[in-house]
């Protein structure tokens, strides 16, 4: 008890000293409106080391640049969006909810979207989810995609009959809607997973094998042995093999040993491994 004590002393004899320091450091370098545009400025650097200075500096500074970063994301460059909007879900100051929210359903630049779907998830004032679920149906086709794609990280359901209409887009918009599909689904999604699996571009069948492996269901651990047995691509495989052991049905077992047999890629025999060791071990605790 008395040493507790004694650090409650230390630290109320420390804070005041550090009070004062911050305050000096800021007056010597103008008005905190001074420093924190040029701390954002800084955020635009070609130089890591720069960026992560003024990241880590603008973050210190709190609430006090909250406002500013906030006028940050409406900047010209897609860079500054991004560190801006990264900076306040680290903040997590609800001051930043409303325009954050319009980066993820409006941004043009996909990375600062996806940035804001993360911070947004620190920002959750409780209206969050019900002004996403509104964007769905309000007209705008774009918006209404960018929110489904956000509610998927916030588990809404209502999300998933525009996800499914994204499987028979093509390019960037179907990798999300497969990628979001993993997060939140219904019971149509492992059938039309199953089918991107087959016939789907290379990178949109390794994230199907990862999203079919989170819904678990019978469906989807056929599928993901069919891609395991048969795709051409071994980074297809080998994350087919990983998500049939993170499913965990040991009935997969032989049919795994018979995949291996005919396997030659390396990378895919470790992952058959892998599943294998993992599905026997509940039949070695019964």
């Amino acid at each position: 008890m008395a040493r507790n004590r004694g650090l409650q002393c230390l630290l109320l004899l420390l804070i005041p000293i550090w009070l004062a320091f911050c305050t000096n450091a800021l007056e010597g370098e103008g008005t905190t409106e001074d420093l924190v545009w040029r701390l954002i400025g800084q955020l635009e650097s070609r130089l890591a080391d720069e960026r992560e200075e003024a990241r880590k500096r603008l973050e210190m500074l709190g609430a006090a640049a909250v406002p500013f970063l906030i006028r940050a994301m409406e900047a010209e460059d897609p860079i500054l969006r991004w560190e801006a909007v990264n900076l306040l879900g680290v903040l997590g100051d609800l001051r930043a909810t409303d325009a954050v929210l319009a980066v993820a359903t409006t941004d043009p630049d996909v990375h600062a979207r996806w940035r804001a779907n993360w911070a947004l998830t620190h920002l959750d004032d409780g209206t969050v989810v019900p002004r996403l679920i509104a964007t769905l149906s309000d007209g705008d086709s774009t918006a209404s995609w960018n929110a489904a794609v956000t509610l998927s990280l916030f588990g809404a359901v209502e999300a998933v009959s525009i996800l499914h209409q994204g499987l028979i887009a093509e390019g960037w918009r179907k990798w999300e809607a497969v990628n979001a599909l993993g997060r939140v689904w219904n019971e149509e999604t492992a059938a039309r997973l199953a089918a991107v699996l087959a016939q789907g571009s290379e990178d949109v069948r390794k994230e199907a094998a990862l999203s079919l492996g989170r819904i678990g269901s019978g469906l989807a651990l056929a599928a993901l042995l069919d891609a395991l047995r048969g795709d051409a691509s071994p980074e297809v495989r080998w994350r087919a093999a990983m998500m049939i052991g993170h499913i965990g049905d040991t009935r997969a077992v032989d049919e795994l040993w018979e995949i291996r047999s005919a396997e030659v890629h390396p990378r895919v025999i470790e992952h058959i491994d892998g599943a294998i060791e993992l599905l026997a071990e509940p039949c070695l605790t019964e």
